[in-house]
């Protein structure tokens, strides 16, 4: 009779430590069991919708998690901006930088004016698709970078700036993009030193890395639309002067 009980006290102690062991592992990565219980069902209702092959693998999410992140650190900047301006009209601060002064703002005011334009209504049943980057082939001659890229679909609005303090061209396809290339690439000659490629949720990013980091600003590169995708041609920047 002990030994009966013997056994289903030990079964009893084991079952206790399984829910221990399940319920700090629930903590540690949901956070509470409230956040377990909405994933879990969030995900059985993708099931059951036949909509779980969207994002069937971990890295889906994670790439969507962080295209979600990147959307909403650009609002922020865009709300950071607004404040900016009311505070500097309220306090009557008539100071004004120059034109093209900050890239940053530049860029998040043509994406003000952009949305502040009246869309053509869509048709019924149309949806955007998403663009596809399928090949990517680069060449240094006579003092340029050529840049040539290879989409599924035609690039439509392609925005630029300049970085310094390490010198770099950042050229932005607009819209929903994804690459099948290679993300990072690396020349040992040339004044461009890297290409890095970085997937946003609404843009396509090529970040030209010179080889110089305190290079001054090239000439604007050229955009040229192919029938095969695009073409960013990119100058030499020019020589620091000699100091005398």
């Amino acid at each position: 009779m002990l030994t009966v009980f013997y056994r289903r006290f030990y079964i009893l102690l084991f079952l206790i430590w399984i829910g221990a062991v399940g319920s700090l592992f629930v903590l540690s990565v949901w956070g509470d069991f409230d956040a377990f219980i909405r994933d879990f069902n969030l995900q059985t209702a993708r099931m059951e919708n036949g909509t779980d092959s969207e994002m069937n693998s971990t890295g889906d999410f994670i790439r969507a998690a962080e295209e979600d992140g990147t959307a909403i650190r650009r609002e922020v900047v865009h709300d950071v901006h607004k404040v900016e301006q009311d505070v500097q009209h309220f306090f009557g601060d008539n100071t004004t930088a120059k034109a093209g002064a900050d890239p940053i703002k530049k860029e998040i005011q043509e994406d003000l004016a952009a949305k502040s334009t009246p869309k053509q209504p869509k048709e019924r049943g149309a949806v955007e698709t998403v663009g596809v980057l399928d090949k990517l082939e680069f060449t240094h001659e006579d003092g340029q970078f050529l840049a040539r890229l290879q989409t599924s679909r035609e690039v439509g609005r392609v925005t630029y700036f300049w970085l310094y303090n390490p010198s770099k061209l950042v050229v932005d396809l607009r819209g929903k993009w994804r690459y099948s290339v290679h993300r990072l690439t690396d020349f040992n000659s040339g004044f461009v030193g890297q290409v890095v490629l970085g997937r946003h949720a609404d843009r396509l990013r090529l970040v030209f890395n010179f080889r110089d980091r305190d290079a001054k600003k090239s000439p604007a590169p050229k955009l040229i639309r192919t029938p095969q995708g695009l073409d960013v041609v990119v100058a030499s920047p020019p020589e620091a002067s000699p100091e005398k």
